[in-house]
């Protein structure tokens, strides 16, 4: 139990820096690099770190890392379909690989490494509130390169660097929801315009000139909304036969 004291001292402290950094940084990718960088540095022997991004469609991307040979060695994971990484987020738990020359679990995938500075793997999965986001992961040219301690730092990181990801996907979600919101509310109010348009030129009420325009995008599979902003640039323009163009 005394061995993890120290370097949970140092793991507190380097977190309370790290907060006031993640909190500034714009770019994601940067943040976890940054972790990254925090967890190479306290893991004699570490080969690279980064963090495996993984959707719920299974889609993989490797963000945060710290040296090319993680960018490598997680291509051939998501080429294979198996890994460390794959499996620490599928399983929720940490994996280790002890000797990539003797592991059996991943037969494709390590023989793909074969050439790569990798003997040793250790993957701690990314999760927060329930949802899993991927996995954090270190690569060691040596075997039997981890023990507990690095399994403390590693899942210790990986809490935090998951609560960076949420945060992250639920402002990128906010954001996009506010975007889709904006142009739904533009969409609208071309219809609106559209529809008045219409009313005028036709002589209909609100419903027959909504009809008009739903016509004419059922007509030529056109939006809805694009039919309005056709209709608001060229009111003039013959509509699916039911006006006619006036003179000016």
């Amino acid at each position: 139990m005394n061995s993890f004291l120290p370097q949970a001292y140092e793991l507190a402290g380097v977190t309370g820096k790290m907060i006031t950094c993640l909190l500034t940084e714009e770019e994601i990718s940067k943040a976890v690099q940054s972790l990254s960088y925090v967890l190479k540095d306290m893991i004699p022997n570490a080969a690279g770190v980064g963090a495996s991004i993984i959707s719920p469609s299974g889609r993989s991307e490797s963000t945060g890392a710290t040296d090319p040979v993680v960018l490598v060695a997680d291509k051939l994971q998501y080429e294979a379909g198996e890994g460390p990484c794959l499996s620490a987020w599928a399983e929720q738990r940490p994996v280790i690989i002890q000797d990539t020359q003797e592991e059996t679990r991943w037969p494709t995938w390590t023989a793909a490494v074969t050439d790569l500075p990798i003997r040793s793997v250790l993957s701690a999965p990314l999760s927060t509130g329930g949802r899993h986001l991927g996995a954090l992961k270190v690569y060691s040219p040596l075997p039997l390169a981890f023990d507990d301690n690095t399994v403390f730092l590693i899942e210790r990181l990986a809490g935090l660097a998951a609560v960076l990801l949420g945060h992250t996907r639920d402002r990128q979600a906010a954001q996009r929801m506010n975007a889709e919101l904006a142009q739904a509310l533009v969409n609208r109010d071309m219809i609106s315009k559209a529809q008045g348009i219409l009313i005028e030129r036709m002589n209909l009420d609100s419903q027959e000139a909504l009809d008009v325009l739903l016509a004419r995008s059922r007509g030529e599979s056109t939006p809805l909304h694009e039919v309005a902003r056709d209709v608001l640039q060229q009111p003039l323009l013959h509509l699916g036969g039911l006006y006619e163009p006036t003179n000016t």
